[in-house]
Parts: C-alpha cells; sequence; structure tokens
C-alpha cells in the first residue's frame, strides 16, 4: 500500500461525499421550508379560509412530513460531520508526509519534564517533537498513554510478570504491525473520537464516581410503588369519575408520590447531578468503543486489549454498557427542562428513576470504568505507532538482542525530512563501549545523538525506527545535551551540566546497563579541566558497562581510544569547502578523528574579520 496514494484517495472520496452531503442538506432545508409554508397555508385557510374539515388530516400529514425532515436533517449533519473528520484523518496523513505536521497544534508540551533523564535532549515533546509527529489519538486516554509510552519506553499493560522484555517487545511490534496496514480500522477510530474531541470532559470526576460509593440503596417496595403510582395517577386523572371516585383522587396520588421522592432526595439527588454534571461526554464514548472493538486481532496484545473491552464484570462489554449509560443519561438531561422537571417529573419520579438506574450501572460496571479507558488509551497509542510505521514503509523493524547492545544501519533521525535524511552505521557491540564523535560544526555530531536516542525510544515501544536494520538490546537511556540553567535558582549553566552528568553516572550503576548520550561534555570550562573531566567521566561510564556516544571538539578526549582500545572508538564528520571558499557538509560518519575545525572559517562567513592564515587547511572535498 502507498501511502500517499492511500491518503490521497481518501481525502478525494471525503471530498465527495462532503460535496453529496450539501447537496442532500440543502434538498431537505429547502424541503422543509416548502412543509412548513403548506402547513402556515393550511392554517391560514382553517382559521380565515373556510377550508373543509378534511383538510386537518392533511395538517398532521404536513406536521408528521415536518418531523421527519428535522430528523433527516439531524441526521445529513451528523454524517457531515463523520465526513469532515475523516477528511481531517486523511489529511493528516498528508500533512505527515509532506512534513508540514510541525503545524498540529497539538505538541504534547505539558508532558515535558527537564527532569526527565531524556525527554528534553532527544525532542520528544513541544513544537517539532516526536510526540507532534506520532500522535494520532483524539482522546486524553489516548494521548496520556502515548506520552507516557514514550517517557516510559514502552506502552504499559497488564502483561503477565514472568513476561521477558524480548517477549514484551515482540508483542508490542506484533500489535504495531498488524494495525499498520488497517487503515480503515483506525480512521473509523480516529472519527469517532473526532467527533467527541471538541467538548469532552476531564475524565477524573466521571472515573471518581464510577468507582465512588453508593449514595444509598431504595428499598424494593419503594421500587414497587415507583413504578405503580405514576401510572396509577394518569389513571385516575382520567377516569376517576368512572370509577366513582373524587375528581382530584388523583393529587393525593401525587402527594405521595413527592413524599417518597423527598424522603429519598437526598441520595437520588446526589446521583443524578453527579452524573448530569459529570458524565454526559463520556457517555457518548459508546461509539468510540463501537469502533475500537469492531475488528478481531490476532497479535496477542491486541487480542488482550479487545478481551478486556468485550467482557467486563457483568459480562456485558464496554458497548452495551456505555449505550445503557448514554440511554440512562438522556434521560437524567431531561430534567433540564423547567418545565418538565417541576411539572412531569415529579408524576413520573423521574429523579428516583433515573438514579436507581445510575446506582445499578454503577455497581455492575464502575469497576470495569478505568480499564476499558486504559484499554481504549492503549489501542489508541498503538494506532499512532502504526500509522507512523504506515507513511514510513523504508523504516527497519528493530530485532532484540539478549545483550546489552546496538548496532544500526543507515541509522538517520525520525524527525527529519526522508528527502533530506543521511543515514549512517552506528555499532555499539556490547557493555563497557563507547563512541568519541569529533567533527566540524554543524557537521552532524548532535544529530547523530539524537538520531540515537530517539530511534531506541521508537524501538522500545514496538514502533519502526529510521534506519535500514535496528539491532538493540535491552538499556536505559540517559542524556546530557540541552543545558538549562536557571537564574531564579540560582543555577550556573556548568554546575546545571554537572548535574545532569551526575544522574547519568548514578544510573549507569544500576541494572539494565546504560546507553548515555553526552554533548559537547564540559564546555563550560577550560580546556584542560575539561578534557580531564571528560575523560574520567566516560572511562567510568565504560568502567560500570554502559555504552553510548560522546561528541566533542576536543581531540585530547579522543586519545582515550588509545588508553582503552578495546572499548572506545573515534569516528568522526566533517565539511567539504568549494574552490569559492563555501562550506558544505555530508554529514556521513567516517572513522577515526577530524583533522580540521571551521570554526574560524564559520566566523568569517558571517562577517567576522579572521586573519586566512589562521585557518586550518580545508579538508578534501
Amino acid at each position: 500500500m502507498d501511502p500517499r496514494a492511500t491518503y490521497e484517495q481518501g481525502r478525494v472520496e471525503a471530498e465527495g461525499r462532503l460535496r453529496e452531503h450539501d447537496g442532500k442538506i440543502r434538498a431537505l432545508s429547502a424541503a422543509r421550508l416548502v412543509v412548513a409554508l403548506g402547513g402556515l397555508a393550511v392554517v391560514v385557510g382553517l382559521v380565515w379560509g373556510h377550508f373543509p374539515r378534511w383538510t386537518m388530516g392533511a395538517l398532521a400529514a404536513l406536521v408528521v412530513a415536518f418531523i421527519t425532515l428535522v430528523v433527516l436533517h439531524a441526521q445529513a449533519f451528523a454524517a457531515r460531520a463523520r465526513t469532515e473528520a475523516a477528511l481531517r484523518f486523511h489529511n493528516r496523513g498528508k500533512a505527515r508526509l509532506d512534513g508540514t505536521w510541525r503545524a498540529f497544534p497539538e505538541t504534547g508540551a505539558t508532558y515535558l519534564s527537564v527532569d526527565h533523564p531524556f525527554a528534553d535532549d532527544l525532542d520528544l515533546f513541544g513544537t517539532s517533537s516526536l510526540f507532534q509527529l506520532l500522535d494520532a489519538t483524539e482522546t486524553p486516554f489516548g494521548r496520556d498513554t502515548l506520552a507516557n509510552a514514550l517517557l516510559l519506553g514502552a506502552i504499559r499493560d497488564d502483561s503477565p510478570p514472568t513476561e521477558t522484555w524480548a517477549n514484551h517487545l515482540a508483542h508490542e511490534q506484533q500489535a504495531v504491525r498488524e494495525l499498520a496496514p488497517e487503515v480503515p480500522w483506525r480512521a473509523k477510530l480516529s472519527v469517532e473520537g473526532t467527533l467527541l474531541r471538541t467538548d469532552a470532559p476531564k475524565p477524573e470526576p466521571f472515573l471518581e464516581w464510577a468507582v465512588g460509593k453508593s449514595a444509598g440503596d431504595v428499598p424494593g417496595f419503594v421500587l414497587v410503588l415507583a413504578h405503580i403510582l405514576p401510572p396509577l395517577t394518569l389513571l385516575l386523572a382520567a377516569f376517576a369519575s368512572e370509577l366513582h371516585l373524587p375528581k382530584a383522587s388523583w393529587v393525593l396520588v401525587v402527594l405521595l408520590e413527592v413524599a417518597i421522592s423527598a424522603r429519598f432526595r437526598s441520595s437520588t439527588s446526589a446521583t443524578v447531578e453527579a452524573v448530569s454534571a459529570h458524565a454526559g461526554g463520556f457517555a457518548r464514548y459508546a461509539s468510540v468503543f463501537a469502533a475500537a472493538t469492531s475488528k478481531d486481532w490476532s497479535s496477542p496484545r491486541l487480542a488482550r486489549i479487545l478481551a478486556q473491552l468485550r467482557l467486563s464484570g457483568s459480562k456485558r462489554g464496554v458497548v452495551r454498557e456505555m449505550a445503557e449509560l448514554e440511554r440512562v443519561v438522556g434521560f437524567v438531561e431531561a430534567r433540564r427542562n423547567e418545565v418538565f422537571r417541576l411539572f412531569i417529573g415529579p408524576v413520573l419520579m423521574w429523579d428516583l428513576h433515573c438514579a436507581v438506574r445510575l446506582e445499578r450501572w454503577r455497581k455492575r460496571s464502575g469497576k470495569d470504568v478505568s480499564g476499558w479507558f486504559s484499554a481504549l488509551g492503549q489501542l489508541e497509542a498503538f494506532a499512532s505507532l502504526a500509522g507512523f510505521a504506515f507513511d514510513r514503509p523504508d523504516h527497519a523493524w528493530p530485532e532484540p538482542k539478549p545483550i546489552a547492545q546496538l548496532s544500526a544501519t543507515g541509522l538517520g533521525h525520525p524527525l527529519i525530512d526522508a528527502k533530506r535524511r543521511v543515514g549512517n552505521d552506528v555499532d555499539l557491540p556490547g557493555p563497557g563501549t563507547a563512541l568519541i564523535v569529533t567533527g566540524s560544526n554543524m557537521s552532524g555530531k548532535s544529530t547523530l545523538l539524537r538520531a540515537l536516542g530517539t530511534n531506541v525510544v521508537l524501538a522500545n515501544m514496538g514502533a519502526s525506527v529510521a534506519a535500514t536494520s535496528f539491532a538493540f538490546g535491552f538499556v536505559t537511556l540517559a542524556t546530557s545535551m540541552r543545558i538549562r540553567d536557571s537564574l531564579e535558582e540560582g543555577v550556573s549553566h556548568f554546575y546545571a551540566e554537572l548535574k545532569k552528568l551526575k544522574r547519568v553516572v548514578d544510573l549507569s550503576k544500576h541494572p539494565p546497563p546504560l546507553l548515555f548520550l553526552l554533548d559537547e561534555i564540559l564546555h563550560g570550562t577550560n580546556s584542560r579541566e575539561r578534557i580531564i573531566g571528560a575523560r574520567s567521566v566516560i572511562q567510568g561510564l565504560v568502567k560500570n558497562g554502559a555504552l553510548g556516544a560522546v561528541s566533542t571538539h576536543d581531540l585530547g578526549i579522543a586519545d582515550l581510544a588509545e588508553a582503552l582500545p578495546d572499548a572506545v572508538k573515534n569516528v568522526h564528520f566533517q565539511e567539504q569547502v568549494n574552490a569559492d571558499g563555501t562550506m558544505t557538509f555530508d554529514y556521513q560518519l567516517r572513522e577515526g578523528t577530524v583533522k580540521s575545525s571551521n570554526a574560524l572559517r564559520l566566523m568569517r562567513a558571517i562577517g567576522l574579520e579572521v586573519p586566512l592564515e589562521e585557518m586550518d587547511p580545508a579538508p578534501p572535498t
């Protein structure tokens, strides 16, 4: 399946359906106007034109026709909204391919913590972030699950505690690979979520109500009376005379209903008001769950999620239970009409009936609600990773290895568009190995480190990676690349870097093995102390069994390869100087240390005076 052709076909089909919907809506609007005018003409004729009485039937038919048109009109608008959501799904797919995804409004910036071991350095959240690229979720549960997966390195579930890391990763990969070609199913899930997105309520109040304590049970005999008294009221109001009873006898029944309702008002009102305030939006999740469970899956992880959704504690499944909640909430919402609430509701003992049905629902399904929405979040997160894999068929599927290592060919940064991305081969064969990356400014050192870390994050979630091959073992990840000082806390740039390095070193002392990525280490001090300190940090990390890469301009740090030839390897990037003095970069990783620097050339290129004789010789083109 060609991703661009798939999205383009979906876009064209959705736009065609939108035109059909618009035509249907215009036709229905015109028909409503004609029927309304016809009904008005009949009313005028009956009142002032002395129309025959049989025209009352025509008026009734016009009223029925108008109501039917109103329903059809609403259905047409609902169908149009779904088609608009489908168009949005395919347009977002094209945007990811075109590189315009950086304009997506959801950046995940609220999930970013600068204290996280690697999230800030690897651009996991914020504008032009990995989250912004991956995110195809529509519910807060999906967004939270995807964000936590990026931070934790896995989409968490209730996997058996005996499941190994390799098996867990294999199950996640199977789930992503199975969902990747299922564009219609992913589109359906996205459409139903999009329809809720604009006014989706906060989840916490509803979840608290679902698992909270009952406001109080209503005795069985009261429930019997609640079913008998309302029809008895209507019966007495209509046929009291025929039954030789006082005409106002129905009033006594209403007073009894009011007394019973008042007796249990504290419990019924608490339940009804809580649901009216918090559960209305969640009741409409029935359609989202229907889409989520509309297809069977063979991968173990997806099969477990479906089982959780299809069989709740009541054995009725999430779709039936949420549909039931939606019906009850619809009854509750009728109370918003003042006439109904003050006059009709008391006669029907409406609040009591609604509260009883809500409490029954909560006792039957409340304990399952948290699991349902957790499962929905997992499905949306897997669908996001599946869309990423579908969009990039040239990406590799990571291969788990039994020991801590990282070996990749054609490795590139997934946030760089494919047309501009340059792949490189990287090999960290086992614990206690490191790469020292030297090179000119802007040659690609930092990008290589970020590519390593970002692809490891993707690999740990079961996603495809920007490489032609990628093998890795179970590692934790920590970085020191982007340093943020703080005037408010009185933290200098250098001290902030020391704190990050201390965290990296501390993590390397505990299993599993650590993958470290250090960019321009200790560049806040003089060259002598920088070289001594950096060499000491790298030696300590390697001694602790960590593996990783360090970028630097200091060739003195690169001398570690001579002191630790079995552990440290030198690689470098370089620039090419053209005949006219301009520089270009091929971003190709080479073995050994760089032989030149371009800092003075860059200074001269932007207009700062630098003597030509002070500059390093131009590297070969």
